[in-house]
């Protein structure tokens, strides 16, 4: 099922044959350092994908409140990365969103593009209020997105968020409200 398109990208539900793409930026260090490594990646992933397959976004069964789409080039469906929509987080009508995009694809404006796509279609499909973004403070390209996209960053956690073992970075939070993205974009 496609969720939404940009002009060259389709947000999409997860399918069994995304398992290995996903493993690939789901176990890679640099890209598991802000989100952390599950023990067990491809158990995890599986589980995930068959969530996904059975529930729609905004649902909170199975699996919680998070839904995760596929990012796919619309020329030749291969798979660039995905991105996850946490319906009620913070609150009701807030989505926090998550991006993932494989380093192979790196650079090519993706992440912006497929976050762009997801918002628009969040804030028609489920009447989203209010947008959050947190990313780990280090992480440059994830605020450089973020800002791009009209973000404001609305608090900084000082040694919040735990990487590795005794390792504690900080947390940039940055949010954005559906009205200041339509009034941006429309």
């Amino acid at each position: 099922m496609i969720f939404t398109q940009s002009r060259r990208l389709i947000l999409r539900q997860p399918r069994d044959e995304d398992l290995d793409p996903l493993l690939v930026s789901w176990s890679d260090p640099v890209m598991t350092r802000y989100t952390g490594l599950k023990p067990d990646v491809r158990a995890f992933l599986t589980q995930l994908i068959a969530d996904m397959q059975v529930k729609r976004p905004g649902e909170t069964e199975p699996g919680g409140p998070w839904y995760q789409f596929i990012v796919a080039r619309r020329e030749d469906g291969a798979m660039v990365g995905d991105l996850g929509a946490g319906f009620g987080l913070p609150g009701e009508r807030q989505v926090e969103l998550g991006y993932r995009i494989h380093p192979a694809f790196h650079r090519r404006g993706y992440a912006r593009e497929a976050v762009s796509a997801l918002i628009d279609y969040l804030i028609e499909a489920h009447a989203i209020h209010r947008l959050v973004g947190v990313a780990a403070a280090e992480n440059a390209a994830s605020i450089a997105t973020l800002r791009s996209l009209g973000f404001r960053q609305e608090g900084y956690f000082v040694r919040s968020y735990m990487v590795s073992e005794g390792e504690w970075i900080d947390d940039s939070y940055f949010a954005l409200l559906a009205s200041e993205w339509l009034e941006r974009t429309h």
